[in-house]
């Protein structure tokens, strides 16, 4: 059986329209912004870790950017 894409549209963080969404390694999406500001307010402790799901990479994980046709 195939899977059905889930459509993605909102930001876990500021839970606004995704503007310029990126998705962590874990495959949880955020605006650019709004990760990259939540990583640098905990970045003192050293913590990287998804707002959503708690993972935690060994560094500071990669953004990967969506391609527009791929959110619905």
């Amino acid at each position: 059986m195939k899977r059905s894409h889930v459509s993605v549209s909102s930001c876990a963080l500021c839970q606004d329209v995704l503007k310029d969404p990126v998705s962590t390694s874990c495959g949880h999406w955020f605006c650019r912004q709004c990760i990259t500001s939540y990583w640098d307010q905990s970045g003192s402790s050293g913590d990287s870790s998804c707002p959503q799901c708690g993972k935690r990479p060994r560094t500071r994980p990669g953004l990967q950017t969506a391609n527009p046709s791929e959110w619905f």
